[in-house]
């Protein structure tokens, strides 16, 4: 009997399938599978608004990103090459950024509830949040979301 292994393990639900569909073909009768724990990991679509002033004349403004339930929104957003600079803006009281601000016109229900802390900062604009404090896909949910970064210079 020929034997031959493809090893998955520690793999999300995408590249654990993309491994098996993979997998070199032979004229094996019977294939056996053993999986552990497998588990589609929760994405959350994310449309990112850019101010018009920050982009070159024809470039689009707007950029779609995909992020994993459970990310911390300001890393993810800088892991894909989001930039967050905002001079205008004030400082975050917890990272200490200027650029910590953003503004969630879809989706809020995708985020983590707001402390007590970011509660009173953001009473008088219940539309913003500090990414550095915020969680999409909070409880693993997937969804869309929309929000707009460097808002002061909108």
């Amino acid at each position: 009997t020929k034997s031959r292994a493809r090893d998955c393990e520690c793999r999300d639900f995408d590249n654990t399938i993309d491994a098996l569909a993979n997998f070199p073909g032979d004229d094996a009768d019977t294939v056996y599978l053993d999986i552990k724990r497998m588990r589609r990991w929760p994405k959350v679509q994310v449309q990112v608004e850019y101010p018009p002033a920050q982009c070159a004349e024809g470039v689009d403004n707007v950029r779609k990103i995909e992020l994993f339930a459970g990310e911390n929104l300001k890393r993810a957003l800088q892991n894909r090459g989001i930039i967050m600079d905002d001079p205008g803006a004030p400082k975050c009281d917890y990272c200490g950024s200027n650029a910590c601000y953003v503004s969630i016109s879809k989706g809020k229900a995708l985020l983590n509830p707001m402390g007590t802390t970011e509660e009173k900062l953001m009473k008088l604009n219940k539309d913003c949040r500090l990414s550095c404090k915020t969680t999409v896909g909070y409880n693993m949910q997937e969804g869309d979301l929309k929000l707009r970064v460097n808002l002061s210079q909108w």
